[in-house]
């Protein structure tokens, strides 16, 4: 290894001067390539430390100076997507490009930079057609705002299933219609699910799924596909988590779900307990375990409503007990 060291010491020695260290004159698209690299880690070094700073000075501001220190310090992310556009401009061809126009999309919504960038990413994305290439683009690019983008890849995937970038791919989809914005991209994202959980329901791929499904405004059609993670999955951690997503479900369920959605939420409990290196999300998902199982026992559905005590229209005080094997219509109001 120091003979190596050396070797390419001397041979950068007498180099030409015109070249940068590490490029050879027959390989100037790897250089580009590395330039441009090096220019969007500086760009995001400069956005992190900008968004430490603000933090730091907001922090440290007095409550009555904060408004102010909002407004004149918080970093503006059109600055640093404009060196974004720019590097995508010099550089087309590399694949920072893709990964600059991903980070105006994702962190600078809604300026006209964002709208400028949308287009071009589009673009670039559309133009892909080999399904391992795709895969390492779009994992460098938020789905949101590509939606109309998603059609096209999910019919890529779907013509290709026995690649192993398939699942990637359509997770990507799911991702990019997740919020179901029309009615076409809400079926595309439903239709996308089925065909996940129905052929590939063993890939790690699909971590994300659970959390997803727990949201879902279809709890018959989450609770089936939840069900089936949990049981053919491999993996302890995807299994668990689709164990605690079915938990919330069957807690909205009825009366009868509730034994158990609470036997869930006690194991989701002594799972993640036993974790010997929580992360955050772990560490949530535990204080949301414990706080939806007490929840429940207070509130679940088929529970006992609480206690209520309070005075008439007529200031006679009463409790809600009073009125036990009647129907009660309870009205909650305030003035503001």
């Amino acid at each position: 290894m120091k003979l190596f060291v050396l070797g390419v010491a001397a041979w950068l020695a007498v180099a030409p001067s015109g070249l940068s260290p590490g490029a050879r004159a027959d390989e100037p698209g790897k250089q580009a390539n590395a330039d441009a690299a090096k220019e969007f880690a500086a760009i995001q070094k400069d956005w992190t430390d900008a968004q430490m700073a603000f933090a730091k000075a907001y922090q440290e501001a007095k409550p009555d100076d904060r408004p102010q220190v909002m407004r004149e310090q918080r970093p503006k992310p059109a600055a640093y997507a404009d060196r974004c556009l720019k590097l995508a401009e010099t550089h087309p061809d590399s694949p920072v490009a893709v990964e600059a126009l991903g980070w105006v999309l994702t962190y600078a919504r809604g300026t006209p930079q964002a709208k400028k960038a949308q287009p071009i990413l589009k673009e670039k994305v559309a133009a892909i057609t080999d399904l391992g290439q795709l895969q390492k683009t779009l994992a460098l690019v938020p789905g949101s705002g590509l939606g109309d983008l998603a059609p096209q890849i999910a019919e890529n995937a779907r013509k290709h299933l026995d690649d192993p970038k398939a699942p990637a791919l359509l997770m990507w989809v799911g991702s990019a219609t997740l919020t179901g914005s029309t009615p076409e991209l809400a079926k595309l994202y439903n239709d996308t699910v089925d065909l996940l959980v129905e052929r590939f329901v063993e890939r790690k791929e699909l971590a994300p799924l659970p959390d997803w499904l727990r949201q879902d405004d279809d709890p018959a059609w989450a609770e089936k596909h939840l069900r089936r993670l949990a049981d053919k999955n491999p993996s302890e951690q995807i299994k668990s988590q689709a164990r605690f997503a079915l938990a919330l479900v069957l807690k909205n369920k009825d009366e009868a779900a509730q034994p158990e959605a609470e036997k869930l939420l006690e194991a989701a409990i002594a799972d993640l307990s036993k974790e010997t290196t929580q992360g955050p999300a772990e560490k949530r998902r535990l204080t949301q375990a414990r706080k939806e199982l007490a929840d429940m026992k207070l509130h679940g559905l088929g529970k006992p409503a609480p206690e209520i005590s309070a005075e008439d229209l007529e200031g006679k005080g009463f409790k809600l007990s009073d009125y036990k094997g009647k129907v009660v219509l309870l009205d909650f109001w305030g003035n503001w």
